[in-house]
């Protein structure tokens, strides 16, 4: 998770849900594919094992705090997980809409959607021309157009997230070596 964390740093945000999209996005492309949330596959892959089974997460859901992302701030620096299924899938949503983005408006557009973040709460149509809500279905339905290509590993998560939700990207980074 090391280029996750550095983008963090370099790029300090308030709002989890820009500060885990830029992270997420770094991490998959220039850090280790087999960190959480993507453990081993992509993060398009788990969203849609989550679409298929209903338990995708609408994002304007994930709000700026740790306790929509199923998490809790215990104090001192320090976070408690308290719905590792919840965690896994908002991590996972965030990492597959920032590559969306990334992919469809390249990386000045998310740049400067970060530097409009610091004035204004989630600059979607500032940045992008469009709000939040068109965005999330313009991924989606992107997300849906090229699922055929990747029904072999979408099976694979589905599969794990439905033996234990908890345990699934563990499972996933045992399973990833062998699965291409």
């Amino acid at each position: 998770m090391m280029a996750h964390k550095l983008t963090s740093a370099v790029f300090p945000q308030k709002d989890k849900l820009i500060r885990n999209m830029m992270g997420i996005l770094t991490e998959a492309q220039v850090g280790n594919p087999m960190t959480f949330p993507m453990c081993g596959f992509s993060s398009d892959e788990w969203v849609l094992a989550l679409l298929e089974t209903k338990s995708y997460i609408p994002l304007n859901e994930l709000g700026p705090d740790h306790e929509s992302w199923g998490m809790k701030d215990d104090g001192g620096g320090r976070l408690s997980i308290h719905d590792k299924a919840k965690q896994h899938k908002a991590y996972a949503e965030t990492g597959s809409f920032g590559n969306y983005l990334f992919q469809t408006y390249g990386i000045k557009k998310i740049k400067q959607f970060h530097r409009l973040s610091h004035e204004k709460d989630r600059p979607w149509q500032d940045a992008f021309g469009i709000g939040m809500q068109e965005l999330e279905a313009n991924w989606l339905k992107t997300l849906r157009a090229n699922g055929k290509t990747r029904e072999e590993n979408v099976l694979i998560v589905l599969k794990l997230f439905g033996i234990n939700p908890g345990t699934a990207c563990a499972e996933a980074q045992k399973l990833a070596p062998r699965k291409r």
